[in-house]
């Protein structure tokens, strides 16, 4: 594939890329059905954001009281202040990042290297200041363990998905602790969100069409490891959040498959087996790169917004434990499936244990 198609390939978002959103969300990306280029998509979906900030804005004196009797009728912890205040303060710092990111690409024109250079604090910041956010309003505690573990880089990173915030957590814990530069597998769909979309495309990271063709799928995903120096390539290998309905369709799928699998896949309580593809081509492509477990729990009340407005979050303790296996200790060929899906009971066990 050459550069032009690939870049052609990430900055369109397909039908495909949509088809399991609500129809709000499509209308924000601009149509189920058509292709968009990146610069339409990112005018809408800016102009989306700005406009929706400056009505949020705007209206404080008004959703503020109501949101606040709501919270004393509801008994929920003032969940809906709580996720009101949330929502100002994602907007904002969605277009303060935006207006950096603008500036940065104004004093590096031509300078890809200084622009990557730059952008990575913007990272950081805007991943730090995100889950400090959610944090704040939803009163939520952290700890951590095992983050001595995350450098030296030439890694690959496998976490849990288990919330609408994981995207955040590497970022907070691995890039912004540490110092560990990521190149991630992110899912098309958050293209939709325009300092994802534009900080996005800055860093070699790829933009998977979960109905697309696999092996253009894989090819890309196999790219992010190439040159990884001392760098890490991020995967989600669950691919989505856990339901009980989605543990049943990729059971059912895997006894297609792998049979063999089936019985470790079915005592997952809260984890998806995970989909081995991106894990495996990954390890092909980087055979000598260590690989991060990451585990978490305490964010299963943000997996969903009815998970959310029930206010079971609300002064949750967040725990997670990174564990790291150097390149000498993964197995060979296709006993490394088996051995993924044991690294991922041990993240399960993890999360069960609370």
């Amino acid at each position: 594939m050459t550069t032009a198609e690939t870049k052609r390939q990430r900055d369109t978002v397909r039908p495909t890329d949509l088809r399991r959103r609500s129809r709000l969300v499509q209308a924000v990306a601009f149509s189920h059905s058509v292709s968009t280029t990146s610069t339409l998509r990112r005018m809408m979906t800016v102009t989306t954001y700005f406009i929706a900030w400056v009505l949020v804005t705007l209206l404080v004196p008004v959703w503020l009281p109501i949101m606040g009797l709501v919270g004393l009728f509801r008994k929920r912890s003032f969940i809906a202040l709580r996720l009101s205040l949330f929502l100002w303060s994602y907007l904002t710092i969605e277009l303060m990042g935006l207006t950096v990111a603008a500036a940065i690409y104004l004093v590096t024109p031509g300078n890809i290297a200084k622009r990557q250079e730059l952008f990575f604090p913007l990272y950081c910041w805007w991943g730090t200041a995100l889950f400090s956010a959610i944090a704040r309003v939803l009163s939520l505690s952290v700890e951590v363990k095992g983050q001595e573990l995350v450098l030296p880089g030439h890694v690959l990173v496998f976490i849990r998905h288990a919330s609408i915030i994981d995207t955040a957590l590497p970022l907070v814990f691995l890039s912004d602790a540490k110092g560990l530069r990521l190149r991630y597998v992110f899912k098309r769909e958050l293209l939709v969100d325009p300092c994802i979309d534009v900080a996005g495309h800055v860093w070699p990271n790829y933009f998977i069409d979960r109905g697309g063709d696999p092996q253009e799928e894989l090819a890309g995903v196999r790219k992010l490891a190439e040159d990884l120096g001392d760098e890490g390539v991020l995967l989600y290998p669950e691919g989505t959040r856990f339901t009980e309905r989605k543990k049943a369709i990729a059971i059912e799928r895997l006894a297609r498959t792998h049979p063999d699998l089936v019985p470790i896949a079915e005592s997952f309580k809260h984890c998806l087996p995970p989909k081995p593809g991106g894990a495996l081509t990954l390890m092909d492509a980087a055979p000598e790169a260590d690989i991060l477990f990451v585990a978490h729990r305490g964010l299963e009340g943000l997996a969903e917004i009815n998970d959310l407005l029930s206010g079971d979050v609300v002064g949750k303790k967040v725990q997670i434990q990174i564990w790291r296996v150097p390149a000498a200790e993964i197995p060979k060929g296709e006993e490394r499936r088996q051995w993924l899906f044991e690294w991922w009971k041990r993240i399960d066990d993890f999360v069960d244990e609370a």
